[in-house]
Order: structure tokens, then sequence, then C-alpha cells
């Protein structure tokens, strides 16, 4: 398991790699999508050091959620073409930001896994990446392949789509065997390397 946790810190890396090399010449979306890679590259390496000193790292997962869902929801406003999805769009994000804070001083503390909130956060990226995702298919003038939104919104669907359940059940899944726990979260892993690679190529788009 310590080797695919290498081949994912590598793959963050380099997708960093990527945009930080281009970043001149990125648009706004495409910057911020940088700036939310380099966060949750430094936000692994922090996991991995306290949770090689045995101390909890769950408090870690509530500030990834916050901040990916805010600078995802702000990145999407960039491209969505209409007044309504725009309106929905901030509708949900302030609606999110309120629905977190509540989750925190009620039934979502710091020291257990964000479950409910990560999970309302996937379905909402999904929600809104399916959107951007048709849009950019249904426009014939484009060749979607080299249109950087096809990407990132690839990348975010697979991502929160495969982690989706994961995240929702992880407080349950602590209750099985740390080494089976270890192997299904690998899963996540896996869906973070494939969208990795998928916000390298968005960065590698002229557009």
């Amino acid at each position: 398991m310590r080797v695919m946790l290498y081949i994912v810190v590598l793959i963050q890396f380099g997708a960093i790699c990527v945009g930080g090399f281009r970043y001149r010449s990125l648009p706004q979306p495409l910057r911020l999508l940088e700036y939310l890679l380099v966060f949750a590259f430094i936000m692994t390496i922090i996991e991995w050091i306290l949770a090689s000193q045995s101390i909890n790292t769950l408090w870690a997962a509530h500030i990834s959620t916050i901040v990916e869902f805010v600078i995802v929801l702000i990145i999407f406003s960039f491209w969505m073409r209409h007044d309504l999805s725009r309106l929905v769009l901030f509708g949900c994000l302030i609606g999110f930001i309120i629905f977190w804070i509540i989750s925190k001083l009620l039934f979502e503390p710091f020291s257990q896994f964000d479950g409910w909130t990560a999970a309302v956060s996937k379905i909402i990226q999904i929600t809104f990446s399916s959107i951007l995702f048709v849009e950019v298919i249904k426009d014939s003038d484009i060749d979607w392949t080299k249109d950087p939104r096809f990407w990132v919104a690839a990348g975010i669907i697979i991502y929160s789509a495969g982690s989706l359940f994961l995240f929702a059940l992880f407080n349950k899944m602590l209750l099985i065997s740390p080494d089976r726990l270890k192997f299904v979260w690998s899963l996540n892993w896996i869906f973070s390397i494939i969208s990795n690679l998928l916000f390298a190529r968005a960065f590698l788009c002229k557009k």
C-alpha cells in the first residue's frame, strides 16, 4: 500500500509541475485548479507525516472538503454560460458553507471523518461537472478533446463519483480490520491518480 501512496504523491506532484510550467499562459480557472492541486499535495504530505507519528489526521479531511468545494465551484462559475446556472451554483456554494459550519457544531466534529459533508460535496460537484461536460460535448464549434473544460469535468466526475461511497461510509468502515480498510481506501488513491492525470492534460490544452 505504501507503494501506491508514493505513486499518488508522484502523480500529484507531476500534475502540479505541468500546471506550473504553463502557469503564465493558463486562464484564471486553470490557475485556480493549480492552486487546488498544490493545496491537496500539501495536505497529503501533512497527513502522511502526522500518520507516521500516529497522530490523528481526521481534521485534515474537514479542511480539505471545504477548500476543495469552494475552489471547484468558483472554477465552474467561470465556465457556466447561463445566468441561471451561475445563480444556482452560487446558491449551492453559500448553502454548503453554512451546512459545513453547522455540521462541525452539531453532528460531525473534527474528531471524526466528515462523511456526510464530503458526500454532499461530491454529489454537488458531480452535478455541476456533468452539466459542464454535456455543454462541452454539445458545442459543435470546438474539438472537445482540446478543451480544458472537458478534462477538468471528467477528472472531477471520476474522482467524486468513484470516492463518493468511500467518503460516505468511511466512519462505518473504521469497524473493519485495518488491513481491509487500507485495501478499500486504496480505491480512493486510484481515483486520485486518474483525476490528476486528467487535470495535467487540461493544463496542456492551448485554449
